[in-house]
């Protein structure tokens, strides 16, 4: 499905239309290492030592941002206080970060996050 009518931007973000915002973070994620891989592969062969540090530097940027995506959407199978097991189809209570907690261990934090004092709101099914 090739349109040589679009812009790279077009293209892009024709990759995240119809994505849930969970999936689109989750592959811009991905998009965001690739980015990284990038980055560091245009360093190697950077002749100028300027250049080639502010590549480096850029390149890790990219993972950062990757990373926090990358912590945002994976998904936990335990409670992080009492760790019972939390198969994703189990009713589970998650942050923003994804920090997981089970109904009675997030019930007695008020529904509030220790780690980053998010809401605790009830774990969507992703897929």
């Amino acid at each position: 499905m090739k349109d040589d009518n679009l812009t790279p931007e077009q293209v892009l973000a024709a990759l995240f239309k119809g994505l849930s915002r969970f999936d689109q973070m989750a592959l811009l994620s991905r998009l965001e290492f690739t980015g990284g891989s990038m980055y560091r592969a245009w360093a190697a062969s950077e002749r100028n030592a300027k250049a080639r540090e502010a590549l480096l530097a850029a390149a890790q940027r990219e993972d950062d941002s990757a990373n926090l995506l990358k912590g945002m959407t994976t998904l936990k199978a335990a409670c992080e206080k009492c760790a019972k097991p939390l198969p994703l189809d189990a009713a589970a209570l998650t942050c923003s970060f994804q920090c997981t907690f089970c109904p009675d261990c997030a019930a007695r934090m008020d529904n509030l996050c220790p780690n980053c004092s998010g809401e605790l709101a009830a774990r969507h099914a992703h897929g």
